[in-house]
Protein backbone atom coordinates (compact mmCIF):
# COMPACT_ATOMS: atom_id res chain seq x y z
CA UNK A 1 0.00 0.00 0.00
CA UNK A 2 2.77 2.26 0.81
CA UNK A 3 4.77 1.48 -2.47
CA UNK A 4 1.25 2.43 -4.42
CA UNK A 5 0.86 5.43 -2.69
CA UNK A 6 4.75 6.71 -3.45
CA UNK A 7 4.58 5.49 -6.83
CA UNK A 8 1.12 7.48 -7.53
CA UNK A 9 2.50 11.04 -6.04
CA UNK A 10 3.40 12.03 -8.84
CA UNK A 11 0.92 10.90 -11.41
CA UNK A 12 -1.48 12.48 -9.09
CA UNK A 13 0.13 16.07 -9.00
CA UNK A 14 0.51 16.54 -12.74
CA UNK A 15 -3.13 15.64 -13.15
CA UNK A 16 -4.14 18.16 -10.47
CA UNK A 17 -1.58 20.75 -12.83
CA UNK A 18 -3.43 20.28 -15.69
CA UNK A 19 -6.74 20.77 -14.33
CA UNK A 20 -5.41 24.27 -12.87
CA UNK A 21 -4.40 24.91 -16.30
CA UNK A 22 -7.37 24.48 -18.17
CA UNK A 23 -9.32 26.04 -15.06
CA UNK A 24 -12.57 24.29 -16.32
CA UNK A 25 -15.10 21.78 -14.13
CA UNK A 26 -15.22 19.41 -17.43
CA UNK A 27 -11.54 18.82 -16.48
CA UNK A 28 -12.09 16.79 -13.22
CA UNK A 29 -13.24 14.23 -15.52
CA UNK A 30 -9.83 14.62 -17.98
CA UNK A 31 -7.87 14.31 -14.13
CA UNK A 32 -9.95 10.71 -13.08
CA UNK A 33 -9.07 9.20 -16.31
CA UNK A 34 -5.49 9.86 -16.23
CA UNK A 35 -5.04 8.76 -12.41
CA UNK A 36 -7.39 5.85 -13.03
CA UNK A 37 -5.15 5.08 -16.22
CA UNK A 38 -1.76 5.21 -13.92
CA UNK A 39 -3.31 3.61 -11.25
CA UNK A 40 -4.04 0.36 -13.08
CA UNK A 41 -0.61 0.35 -14.82
CA UNK A 42 0.85 0.76 -11.18
CA UNK A 43 -0.66 -1.45 -9.77
CA UNK A 44 -0.67 -4.41 -11.99
CA UNK A 45 2.88 -3.70 -12.10
CA UNK A 46 3.30 -3.83 -8.09
CA UNK A 47 0.85 -7.31 -8.72
CA UNK A 48 3.12 -8.61 -10.66
CA UNK A 49 6.29 -7.49 -8.39
CA UNK A 50 3.90 -9.63 -5.27
CA UNK A 51 3.48 -12.78 -7.10
CA UNK A 52 6.95 -13.34 -7.93
CA UNK A 53 7.99 -12.22 -4.99
CA UNK A 54 6.06 -14.71 -3.60
CA UNK A 55 5.64 -17.66 -5.85
CA UNK A 56 7.15 -20.69 -4.51
CA UNK A 57 7.34 -24.23 -4.99
CA UNK A 58 6.75 -27.46 -2.65
CA UNK A 59 7.57 -31.13 -2.67
CA UNK A 60 4.36 -33.57 -1.97
CA UNK A 61 5.27 -37.02 -1.38
CA UNK A 62 3.04 -40.01 -2.21
CA UNK A 63 3.54 -43.14 -3.68
CA UNK A 64 1.84 -44.48 -6.93
CA UNK A 65 -1.52 -46.02 -6.74
CA UNK A 66 -2.18 -47.80 -9.77
CA UNK A 67 -1.42 -47.47 -13.59
CA UNK A 68 -3.95 -47.51 -16.71
CA UNK A 69 -3.91 -47.74 -20.38
CA UNK A 70 -7.09 -45.22 -21.28
CA UNK A 71 -8.52 -44.98 -24.79
CA UNK A 72 -8.90 -41.09 -25.23
CA UNK A 73 -10.52 -38.68 -28.47
CA UNK A 74 -7.89 -38.14 -30.99
CA UNK A 75 -5.97 -35.21 -30.42
CA UNK A 76 -4.98 -34.97 -34.01
CA UNK A 77 -7.26 -33.13 -36.32
CA UNK A 78 -7.59 -31.66 -39.97
CA UNK A 79 -9.59 -30.31 -42.12
CA UNK A 80 -11.52 -32.76 -44.88
CA UNK A 81 -13.95 -32.90 -47.38
CA UNK A 82 -13.84 -29.50 -48.11
CA UNK A 83 -16.62 -27.66 -50.37
CA UNK A 84 -16.56 -24.06 -52.48
CA UNK A 85 -19.54 -22.20 -51.97
CA UNK A 86 -20.21 -19.95 -54.06
CA UNK A 87 -21.86 -16.52 -54.06
CA UNK A 88 -23.26 -13.44 -56.33
CA UNK A 89 -23.35 -9.71 -55.32
CA UNK A 90 -25.43 -7.47 -56.96
CA UNK A 91 -22.84 -7.11 -60.05
CA UNK A 92 -22.44 -10.28 -60.88
CA UNK A 93 -19.05 -10.64 -59.24
CA UNK A 94 -18.96 -14.41 -57.63
CA UNK A 95 -16.60 -15.18 -54.90
CA UNK A 96 -16.28 -18.54 -52.83
CA UNK A 97 -16.30 -19.24 -49.41
CA UNK A 98 -14.40 -22.57 -48.25
CA UNK A 99 -16.31 -24.93 -46.28
CA UNK A 100 -14.68 -27.90 -44.66
CA UNK A 101 -15.21 -30.64 -41.82
CA UNK A 102 -13.40 -31.41 -39.23
CA UNK A 103 -11.41 -34.79 -39.25
CA UNK A 104 -9.01 -36.97 -36.64
CA UNK A 105 -6.44 -39.18 -37.84
CA UNK A 106 -7.19 -42.40 -35.28
CA UNK A 107 -10.63 -42.91 -33.93
CA UNK A 108 -8.95 -42.53 -30.71
CA UNK A 109 -5.21 -41.99 -28.87
CA UNK A 110 -3.92 -43.99 -25.94
CA UNK A 111 -2.51 -42.54 -22.58
CA UNK A 112 -0.74 -44.22 -20.66
CA UNK A 113 -1.21 -42.94 -16.89
CA UNK A 114 0.08 -43.18 -13.65
CA UNK A 115 -2.25 -42.75 -10.40
CA UNK A 116 -0.82 -41.27 -6.97
CA UNK A 117 -1.66 -41.53 -3.26
CA UNK A 118 -1.48 -37.39 -3.96
CA UNK A 119 -4.56 -37.49 -5.85
CA UNK A 120 -2.57 -36.50 -8.86
CA UNK A 121 -2.42 -38.35 -12.18
CA UNK A 122 0.26 -37.75 -15.17
CA UNK A 123 0.61 -39.26 -18.40
CA UNK A 124 3.75 -41.22 -19.49
CA UNK A 125 4.65 -39.73 -22.88
CA UNK A 126 3.71 -41.44 -26.25
CA UNK A 127 6.20 -43.12 -28.25
CA UNK A 128 4.18 -42.85 -31.39
CA UNK A 129 1.83 -40.17 -32.58
CA UNK A 130 -1.46 -42.40 -31.51
CA UNK A 131 -0.05 -43.86 -28.38
CA UNK A 132 -0.47 -47.63 -29.27
CA UNK A 133 2.80 -48.58 -28.56
CA UNK A 134 3.04 -48.76 -24.63
CA UNK A 135 5.98 -46.53 -23.17
CA UNK A 136 9.15 -48.85 -21.42
CA UNK A 137 8.78 -45.80 -19.03
CA UNK A 138 5.39 -47.09 -18.32
CA UNK A 139 6.28 -50.35 -17.96
CA UNK A 140 8.66 -49.97 -15.37
CA UNK A 141 5.88 -47.81 -12.76
CA UNK A 142 4.66 -50.20 -10.38
CA UNK A 143 2.28 -50.05 -7.43
CA UNK A 144 3.54 -48.21 -4.16
CA UNK A 145 6.74 -46.81 -6.21
CA UNK A 146 7.60 -43.60 -4.20
CA UNK A 147 5.95 -40.28 -5.93
CA UNK A 148 7.00 -36.96 -6.07
CA UNK A 149 5.29 -33.98 -7.39
CA UNK A 150 5.84 -29.97 -7.27
CA UNK A 151 3.44 -27.70 -6.36
CA UNK A 152 3.07 -23.97 -6.44
CA UNK A 153 1.95 -21.88 -3.49
CA UNK A 154 2.12 -18.92 -2.02
CA UNK A 155 5.53 -18.16 0.44
CA UNK A 156 4.70 -15.36 2.59
CA UNK A 157 7.81 -15.42 4.26
CA UNK A 158 9.55 -14.48 1.20
CA UNK A 159 7.60 -11.15 1.40
CA UNK A 160 9.57 -10.19 4.34
CA UNK A 161 11.98 -12.60 5.73
CA UNK A 162 14.31 -10.82 8.06
CA UNK A 163 11.16 -10.36 10.06
CA UNK A 164 11.12 -14.11 11.10
CA UNK A 165 14.78 -15.54 10.21
CA UNK A 166 15.77 -14.43 13.74
CA UNK A 167 19.25 -15.60 15.72
CA UNK A 168 22.02 -15.52 14.53
CA UNK A 169 22.67 -14.52 10.60
CA UNK A 170 24.23 -16.88 9.03
CA UNK A 171 28.19 -16.59 7.16
CA UNK A 172 26.75 -16.96 3.78
CA UNK A 173 30.34 -15.60 2.51
CA UNK A 174 32.39 -18.70 3.70
CA UNK A 175 30.10 -21.57 3.34
CA UNK A 176 28.05 -19.84 0.28
CA UNK A 177 30.13 -23.03 -1.96
CA UNK A 178 27.95 -25.63 0.41
CA UNK A 179 24.88 -24.52 0.01
CA UNK A 180 22.95 -26.81 -2.06
CA UNK A 181 20.47 -26.23 -4.85
CA UNK A 182 16.80 -27.00 -3.21
CA UNK A 183 15.89 -30.26 -5.06
CA UNK A 184 13.42 -30.24 -8.35
CA UNK A 185 10.99 -33.24 -9.75
CA UNK A 186 12.61 -35.17 -12.42
CA UNK A 187 11.72 -37.92 -14.13
CA UNK A 188 8.07 -37.43 -14.00
CA UNK A 189 7.60 -37.71 -10.56
CA UNK A 190 11.28 -38.80 -8.42
CA UNK A 191 13.58 -36.84 -6.66
CA UNK A 192 16.73 -36.39 -4.63
CA UNK A 193 16.47 -36.93 -1.01
CA UNK A 194 19.68 -36.77 0.06
CA UNK A 195 21.92 -33.37 -1.25
CA UNK A 196 25.99 -34.26 -0.62
CA UNK A 197 27.83 -31.43 -0.28
CA UNK A 198 31.35 -32.77 -0.81
CA UNK A 199 30.73 -35.43 2.08
CA UNK A 200 33.52 -37.98 0.55
CA UNK A 201 30.60 -41.29 0.79
CA UNK A 202 30.57 -43.54 -2.73
CA UNK A 203 27.23 -43.19 -4.51
CA UNK A 204 25.98 -46.70 -3.94
CA UNK A 205 26.03 -45.03 -0.74
CA UNK A 206 24.05 -42.05 -1.23
CA UNK A 207 21.62 -44.13 -3.18
CA UNK A 208 20.97 -46.20 -0.22
CA UNK A 209 20.10 -43.32 1.79
CA UNK A 210 17.90 -41.61 -1.06
CA UNK A 211 15.93 -45.46 -1.48
CA UNK A 212 15.24 -45.25 2.22
CA UNK A 213 14.10 -41.58 2.46
CA UNK A 214 12.37 -42.03 -0.23
CA UNK A 215 10.42 -44.87 1.25
CA UNK A 216 9.77 -43.08 4.62
CA UNK A 217 8.48 -39.88 1.91
CA UNK A 218 6.08 -42.01 0.44
CA UNK A 219 4.13 -42.66 3.74
CA UNK A 220 4.79 -39.85 6.13
CA UNK A 221 4.46 -37.61 3.05
CA UNK A 222 0.74 -38.07 2.86
CA UNK A 223 0.30 -38.68 6.80
CA UNK A 224 2.13 -35.95 7.93
CA UNK A 225 2.45 -33.83 4.96
CA UNK A 226 6.22 -33.22 5.25
CA UNK A 227 8.62 -33.66 2.54
CA UNK A 228 12.37 -34.91 4.19
CA UNK A 229 15.43 -34.17 2.80
CA UNK A 230 18.82 -35.29 3.98
CA UNK A 231 22.08 -32.77 3.54
CA UNK A 232 25.62 -33.87 4.17
CA UNK A 233 28.10 -31.79 4.23
CA UNK A 234 32.05 -31.41 4.44
CA UNK A 235 32.55 -29.09 7.82
CA UNK A 236 32.57 -30.06 11.04
CA UNK A 237 31.00 -26.15 11.80
CA UNK A 238 27.79 -26.26 13.16
CA UNK A 239 27.41 -22.49 11.96
CA UNK A 240 26.80 -23.93 8.86
CA UNK A 241 22.82 -23.88 9.71
CA UNK A 242 22.29 -20.69 9.81
CA UNK A 243 23.88 -19.74 6.73
CA UNK A 244 21.96 -22.99 5.43
CA UNK A 245 18.94 -21.55 6.81
CA UNK A 246 19.15 -18.12 5.65
CA UNK A 247 19.86 -19.31 2.28
CA UNK A 248 16.82 -21.48 1.79
CA UNK A 249 14.54 -19.27 4.16
CA UNK A 250 14.11 -21.64 5.98
CA UNK A 251 12.69 -24.39 3.69
CA UNK A 252 9.11 -24.98 2.54
CA UNK A 253 6.29 -24.99 4.96
CA UNK A 254 6.09 -28.92 4.79
CA UNK A 255 10.08 -29.60 4.44
CA UNK A 256 12.18 -31.13 7.76
CA UNK A 257 15.38 -30.64 6.58
CA UNK A 258 18.21 -32.81 8.51
CA UNK A 259 21.38 -31.73 8.19
CA UNK A 260 24.70 -33.86 8.98
CA UNK A 261 28.18 -32.65 9.30
CA UNK A 262 30.81 -34.79 8.23
CA UNK A 263 34.34 -34.32 7.29
CA UNK A 264 36.02 -37.47 6.59
CA UNK A 265 32.43 -39.27 4.90
CA UNK A 266 32.11 -41.76 8.31
CA UNK A 267 32.16 -39.49 11.35
CA UNK A 268 29.04 -37.64 12.56
CA UNK A 269 30.35 -34.34 13.25
CA UNK A 270 26.95 -32.31 14.13
CA UNK A 271 23.72 -32.78 13.12
CA UNK A 272 20.36 -29.98 12.83
CA UNK A 273 17.27 -29.57 11.81
CA UNK A 274 15.71 -26.93 9.50
CA UNK A 275 11.54 -26.74 9.93
CA UNK A 276 8.86 -24.29 9.81
CA UNK A 277 7.50 -27.18 12.61
CA UNK A 278 5.98 -25.56 15.42
CA UNK A 279 6.89 -28.63 17.38
CA UNK A 280 10.42 -27.33 18.72
CA UNK A 281 11.12 -31.11 20.28
CA UNK A 282 11.24 -32.68 17.36
CA UNK A 283 14.34 -31.17 15.88
CA UNK A 284 16.22 -31.69 19.18
CA UNK A 285 15.09 -35.32 19.42
CA UNK A 286 16.21 -35.87 15.89
CA UNK A 287 19.36 -33.62 16.56
CA UNK A 288 20.15 -35.82 19.50
CA UNK A 289 19.50 -39.61 18.72
CA UNK A 290 21.44 -39.26 15.52
CA UNK A 291 24.40 -37.38 17.09
CA UNK A 292 23.91 -41.33 19.45
CA UNK A 293 24.09 -43.29 16.05
CA UNK A 294 27.76 -41.31 15.47
CA UNK A 295 28.71 -42.91 12.19
CA UNK A 296 27.30 -42.16 8.51
CA UNK A 297 27.38 -45.87 7.93
CA UNK A 298 24.51 -46.38 10.18
CA UNK A 299 21.72 -45.31 7.27
CA UNK A 300 18.74 -47.47 8.25
CA UNK A 301 18.96 -46.60 12.10
CA UNK A 302 19.54 -42.78 11.36
CA UNK A 303 16.24 -43.04 8.66
CA UNK A 304 14.74 -44.92 11.09
CA UNK A 305 15.27 -41.88 13.69
CA UNK A 306 14.40 -39.66 11.17
CA UNK A 307 10.88 -41.49 10.25
CA UNK A 308 9.88 -42.29 13.51
CA UNK A 309 10.05 -38.91 15.10
CA UNK A 310 8.45 -37.41 12.11
CA UNK A 311 5.85 -39.72 12.32
CA UNK A 312 5.61 -39.05 16.46
CA UNK A 313 6.79 -35.24 16.46
CA UNK A 314 6.20 -33.26 13.35
CA UNK A 315 3.34 -31.18 12.69
CA UNK A 316 3.38 -28.89 9.39
CA UNK A 317 3.16 -25.35 9.46
CA UNK A 318 0.18 -23.51 8.21
CA UNK A 319 1.36 -20.73 5.35
CA UNK A 320 -1.68 -18.56 6.66
CA UNK A 321 -0.21 -18.37 10.16
CA UNK A 322 2.29 -15.94 8.18
CA UNK A 323 0.02 -13.75 5.98
CA UNK A 324 0.25 -10.88 8.25
CA UNK A 325 4.22 -10.96 6.71
CA UNK A 326 2.46 -9.50 3.44
CA UNK A 327 1.37 -6.48 5.04
CA UNK A 328 5.83 -5.26 5.06
CA UNK A 329 6.09 -6.57 1.54
CA UNK A 330 7.88 -4.16 -0.61
CA UNK A 331 9.01 -4.81 -4.33
CA UNK A 332 13.06 -4.29 -5.19
CA UNK A 333 14.47 -0.92 -5.73
CA UNK A 334 14.76 -1.90 -9.35
CA UNK A 335 11.21 -2.76 -9.60
CA UNK A 336 10.74 0.96 -8.05
CA UNK A 337 12.42 2.57 -10.53
CA UNK A 338 10.80 0.96 -13.30
CA UNK A 339 7.25 1.17 -11.95
CA UNK A 340 7.90 4.99 -11.15
CA UNK A 341 9.24 5.74 -14.63
CA UNK A 342 6.30 4.08 -16.73
CA UNK A 343 4.01 5.19 -14.28
CA UNK A 344 5.45 9.13 -15.09
CA UNK A 345 5.07 8.81 -18.44
CA UNK A 346 1.65 6.94 -18.27
CA UNK A 347 0.77 10.15 -16.94
CA UNK A 348 2.42 12.88 -18.97
CA UNK A 349 0.83 10.54 -21.74
CA UNK A 350 -2.66 10.76 -20.39
CA UNK A 351 -2.23 14.24 -19.84
CA UNK A 352 -1.18 14.92 -23.43
CA UNK A 353 -4.28 13.05 -25.04
CA UNK A 354 -6.30 15.43 -22.85
CA UNK A 355 -4.43 18.46 -23.76
CA UNK A 356 -5.08 17.73 -27.51
CA UNK A 357 -8.76 16.45 -26.95
CA UNK A 358 -9.25 20.07 -25.04
CA UNK A 359 -7.72 21.95 -27.83
CA UNK A 360 -9.78 20.14 -30.04
CA UNK A 361 -12.69 21.10 -28.64
CA UNK A 362 -12.25 24.66 -28.50
CA UNK A 363 -10.82 24.87 -32.47
CA UNK A 364 -14.86 23.20 -33.11
CA UNK A 365 -16.02 25.62 -30.91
Amino acid sequence: MISFILLMFIPVILSILSLIVFKKDECWQGVIIQISIVAIIIGAGLGISYYQGTSDHEIWNGQVTGKQRIQVSCEHSYQCNCIEIPSTDSKGNTTYTRICQTCYEHPYDVDWRVSASTGETINIGRVDRQGLTMPSRWGVVYEGEPFSSGHRFENYIKANPKSVLLGQKGDLKRFGSLIPVYPSVYDYYKVNHILNEGVPLAQSELDQYNWLLAQADKTLGTSKQVNLILVLVKTDDPAYVYAFRDAWLGGKKNDAIILIGSMDGNKIDWADVVSWTPNKQYAINVRDRIMEQGYLNHRDAIVNIIAEETQNQFVRMHMKNMKYLVRNFQPSGTVMIWLFIIGLFASIGAAGVEIYVHRQNQYNY
